[in-house]
């Protein structure tokens, strides 16, 4: 690329390594060719070499040099170049209203420092290109500081007219920064809702006025198709017409908008208000948590909500937090579904196993509930033909209640256990393609196929899966903390033994942050066989047995004979 702006450089094409042409006068002479378009040789020595008697030679000494540099030249007697260039970029960029990516290309004036000795003419032709380019700098700023300030943001569109201000040349350039002023209210109303749910459906709810619509599309806020062509803002005014809207749509699209507009909410949008929200908690509370809670947080606490909040903290990993919670709730099946999943998860095996008894005895949600729950518990027992009824069962009812996202964790989990089974490998597939890119599932399902590609010797992509799953669980501590810790154990067997112990005590950390102390006691077992620390391995193994996690106990126990101390 050639280089114009704050430096005159060449980056050579196709070069492994990094290397600058710096010649000067062929540089200057690639520059005006790209500008200008195809000249004359006569005019290009006339203009470069003025009064020289070796003016042609000393012209294709430059061209010389320049295909060598790997400038594409082409013609006779009229000369025409092709290259990248860096002011081509910043136009381009400009007119895409890339504005963070034009000040990136825009390194310094055209061609300071490199414009000395010039002839007038072509100095002349330097000034002005450099005059030209901050120019169109300057005004592109200016326009999108009017649009923003024109919208309500303020301080943005001052920030941004600084900015273009502190650019190297602008202030020599602008005379005076004109006056912004806020646009009309029914135009800043009529983006505000195009932003919002699309130009038809804006049009249609809040009949906007055609000059307002027409006024957008001439300053370019909105493009032929009727989009913005700004990021939406949240400003106050923006809530304002986001509730507006909200109020004529349908619960299921009105949500969004409730939770935009929630600050502004009157005592008639309450109920209708709450009811979208709980609706979009529910659609969001297995997949996206964090997201739910932020919902939450803004409702009063009834026990709806609080049930709701404890789910969200379970899917998260944060146990402790959500019994605590639920601790706080009156007895009933749904509370009963959630608490036992939080008390299984901590060991508490028999307090568990109460818990869903009582859920079986309620709705299909609480029943749902109930045979996942079974089925985990049979899993710790190494019953796998019962547990993968079990969470065939909990996939139906779950599918029942409209719980999409628990159905599918239910057949994941019915496909891990037959791939115990040797039966369930295919399974995985057909999960994946259902769960599409629910992210914290593929974390799940990626977990579980892991497993199984490391019992088959796979074991590159054992460790793909598990990176995978690890990254696709962030923010869930129990789903991160399996992650690390299967990776723990494919280094340890692979005898990578201080990768093993860093993937260990990172798990060991998710664990203990979550209170997740089946897999806590899981992971102290594999470090203490990593360590050889006989008594640490035997007091994991009594942690297991306690929360009746038989198999896993079984299978360090049967380590002990062999233990031999580091």
């Amino acid at each position: 690329m050639l280089r114009t702006l704050g430096e005159l450089s060449f980056e050579l094409p196709d070069v492994v390594e990094r290397k600058v042409f710096r010649k000067r006068k062929p540089l200057l002479l690639l520059a005006y060719l790209l500008s200008e378009g195809p000249r004359s040789r006569r005019h290009l020595v006339e203009l470069f070499w003025p009064g020289a008697n070796d003016g042609y030679n000393s012209l294709s000494v430059a061209l010389t040099q320049l295909r060598a540099a790997g400038v594409h030249l082409e013609g006779g007697e009229v000369l025409r170049a092709e290259a990248a260039w860096d002011v081509k970029e910043l136009k381009a960029a400009l007119a895409a209203g890339q504005l963070a990516e034009a000040r990136r290309l825009y390194q310094g004036r055209f061609l300071e420092g490199a414009d000395d000795g010039l002839s007038l003419e072509l100095e002349e032709w330097a000034w002005s290109q450099r005059e030209a380019i901050i120019q169109d700098l300057w005004e592109a700023h200016l326009k999108r500081a009017q649009a923003l300030y024109g919208l309500g943001w303020e301080e943005e569109a001052q920030a941004l007219l600084a900015q273009a201000r502190s650019l190297p040349g602008v202030e020599e350039v602008v005379e005076e920064v004109p006056e912004l002023r806020p646009f009309p209210w029914e135009v800043r109303r009529a983006f505000y809702a195009v932003g919002l749910v699309g130009f038809s459906k804006a049009v249609e709810l809040l009949e906007l006025p055609t000059e307002a619509l027409d006024f957008l599309v001439r300053e370019g806020l909105l493009d032929a198709q009727g989009r913005p062509r700004l990021e939406m803002p949240t400003n106050l005014p923006a809530r304002q017409v986001a509730l507006e809207l909200a109020r004529q749509l349908p619960l299921s699209e009105a949500a969004p908008l409730y939770k935009l507009s929630r600050a502004h909410w009157e005592e008639t949008d309450r109920a209708r208000g709450r009811l979208a929200l709980l609706r979009l908690v529910r659609a969001q509370v297995d997949e996206h948590p964090q997201e739910a809670l932020e919902l939450l947080s803004e409702l009063s606490p009834d026990t709806e909500v609080l049930l709701l909040r404890a789910r969200a903290l379970e899917r998260l990993g944060r146990y402790k937090e959500a019994l605590e919670l639920l601790d706080e709730l009156p007895p009933g099946p749904d509370r009963s579904a959630l608490r036992g999943g939080v008390l299984l998860r901590l060991g508490l095996f028999k307090e568990a196993q109460a818990e869903v008894e009582a859920a079986s005895q309620g709705g299909v949600f609480a029943q749902a509930e109930a045979w996942n729950l079974q089925g985990m518990m049979l899993v710790g027992q190494g019953r796998m033909q019962e547990a993968a009824e079990a969470f065939s069962r909990a996939a139906v009812r779950f599918l029942m209640a409209g719980e999409e996202v628990r159905h599918l964790g239910a057949l994941s989990n019915r496909a891990a256990v037959l791939a115990e089974l040797g039966q369930g490998e295919a399974a995985f597939d057909e999960l994946l393609r259902e769960i599409g890119e629910r992210k914290g599932l593929r974390a799940r399902v990626c977990l579980n196929l892991g497993v199984v590609r490391e019992r088959q010797g796979r074991l590159e992509e054992a460790e793909r899966l598990y990176r995978e799953s690890l990254e696709l669980a962030q923010g869930n501590l129990e789903a991160m903390g399996r992650a690390w810790n299967n990776l723990g154990a494919l280094y340890h067997r692979q005898g990578k033994t201080q990768e093993a112990r860093a993937a260990y005590q990172e798990a060991l950390r998710l664990a203990r942050t979550g209170q997740e102390w089946v897999l806590t006691a899981a992971v102290l077992a594999n470090l203490a066989e990593l360590t050889g620390e006989r008594a640490s391995l035997e007091e994991a193994i009594a942690l297991l047995e306690e929360a009746q996690y038989t198999v896993l106990a079984e299978r360090y126990r049967s380590r002990l004979d062999a233990f031999r101390p580091n």
